[in-house]
């Protein structure tokens, strides 16, 4: 049982085990591998690969007036400084611009007698006074620029701030540890998501499993070596909370009134009259005296079939007319029960289709007549995503206490299980593993994690 869903979770872990590892690969290197430092003065290399990573220091040093504080980076003070022979070449430049621009043209003057023209020295001395007042202006402001560079604050640009020292026990611990990011979570859950979709686990069931390992996982400190066996134990816990604790119905049986009553319902060709077939078997080998009632007054020969499993268990059976009421066969069963003493009372139904209405509300009648002391559920285990479905028609009209899934023996992929447990908030209490009376199995929820490979 389950093979195809333990092989694919198995290559699952490996495949998640290997991307994080691979994800590791450049930090580990460079924790495992620091580069020696050499003894001495830095090398031009050295030098600009510094003065690359003094970027962000430059921005803070911008200048409104000249854009930007020329800067130059000293190597022995290990700090960028403010370059004044550039600043000063700058505001030469500024005012070389500010002559030229003053002396495009020469101003000229027509002289006393018209005849010819001459320079207009009178011009020229009131545009140079103009052009002195902006030299001395163009100098002030660079006066002042300077000043306030020596007030920019440059933080020393030391080595420990390009790259961070590690103490040995983080090298080591590095080494050894892995966290795993959320980025890393998906992309690894991405991969779970699809193989349990495709193993007829529910969509739902999927989604309650993604944030209960996401919770457990994500930035969690995992050594590298167990990194599997982590993830492993994750999922297994998660399951573990999503699959609802079994209960044993010959402890309830045990401990309850007599006559006891379970009211059995499924679709048609589910596998419910054998699953009640195995029930009595079992109660019966338990030392439990058992009456059978025909309640599927629907099928044609569903009443002989469960005559017929009633003569080779040799427990009476009680049965009416085809198109007779069911809850009538049931309370006759239950009448009967009282009568002879008897501690078990099984009823079959007809096989509801969860989509019809009319025969959902039939089954809520027979539940109102009889008082059923436990409500099962009948689905096939590889009915997948159907099964499901089914679960949550049944359990929101009647209110099951539980199901048997059959034809678990021939069930690869065992989604069906998870998903009928979680939609339902109900235990799983057997499972169908062939067609004798002894292939029945009380669920066992350790067992069924365990078959997972977990």
């Amino acid at each position: 049982m389950f093979g195809k869903l333990k092989e694919k979770l198995k290559s699952w872990f490996s495949s998640s085990k290997k991307k994080i590892e691979e994800e590791s690969e450049v930090v580990e290197a460079h924790v495992e591998k620091p580069e020696k430092k050499k003894k001495g003065k830095k090398t031009k290399k050295e030098s600009s690969e510094n003065i690359s990573k003094a970027d962000e220091i430059i921005e803070h040093a911008k200048s409104k007036e000249l854009e930007e504080v020329p800067l130059e980076f000293v190597p022995g003070k290990q700090k960028f400084e403010p370059n004044l022979e550039k600043l000063h070449q700058k505001a030469d430049k500024l005012i070389e611009k500010a002559k030229s621009e003053r002396h495009n043209e020469i101003p000229l003057k027509i002289n006393a007698t018209g005849k010819k023209l001459e320079v207009d020295l009178e011009k020229i001395k009131v545009e140079g006074e103009l052009l002195s007042k902006e030299i001395d202006k163009i100098k002030k402001e660079e006066k002042e620029f300077k000043e306030a560079v020596k007030k920019v604050k440059i933080p020393e640009l030391k080595e420990a701030s390009l790259e961070p020292k590690k103490s040995f026990f983080s090298k080591i611990k590095s080494a050894f540890i892995y966290k795993i990011s959320e980025n890393e979570f998906q992309e690894i859950f991405d991969d779970l998501e699809m193989l349990l979709l495709e193993n007829n686990v529910a969509l739902e069931v999927v989604e309650d499993l993604r944030g209960k390992l996401a919770e457990k996982l994500i930035g969690k400190e995992i050594k590298r070596n167990e990194l599997e066996k982590e993830i492993k134990h994750e999922l297994k816990r998660a399951l573990q909370e999503i699959i609802i604790d079994p209960d044993n119905p010959l402890e309830i049986i045990k401990a309850a009134k007599k006559p006891f009553t379970i009211l059995f319902f499924g679709i048609n060709g589910a596998g419910k009259t054998t699953s009640i077939a195995k029930i009595a078997f079992f109660l019966k080998k338990s030392g439990h005296s058992i009456v059978l009632a025909a309640g599927d007054t629907f099928r044609a020969a569903s009443i002989e079939q469960l005559e017929e499993h009633a003569k080779k268990l040799g427990v009476p059976l009680i049965k009416h007319a085809y198109g007779a009421d069911p809850a009538a066969v049931g309370f006759d069963a239950i009448k009967y029960a009282k009568n002879h003493n008897i501690d078990v009372v099984l009823i079959d139904t007809a096989g509801r289709m969860h989509t019809k209405t009319n025969l959902i509300e039939e089954m809520k009648k027979i539940e109102r007549v009889v008082k059923p002391d436990l409500k099962i559920f009948v689905a096939e285990s590889i009915a997948g995503n159907d099964a499901t479905e089914q679960a949550k028609t049944f359990n929101e009209a009647i209110e099951i206490d539980g199901s048997i899934l059959s034809k678990a023996d021939i069930d690869e992929k065992g989604g069906t299980i998870l998903s009928v447990s979680h939609a339902t908030k109900k235990p799983i209490f057997y499972l169908g593993t062939g067609q004798n009376y002894h292939d029945i199995q009380l669920f066992n929820k350790e067992k069924f994690i365990e078959s997972l490979g977990l």
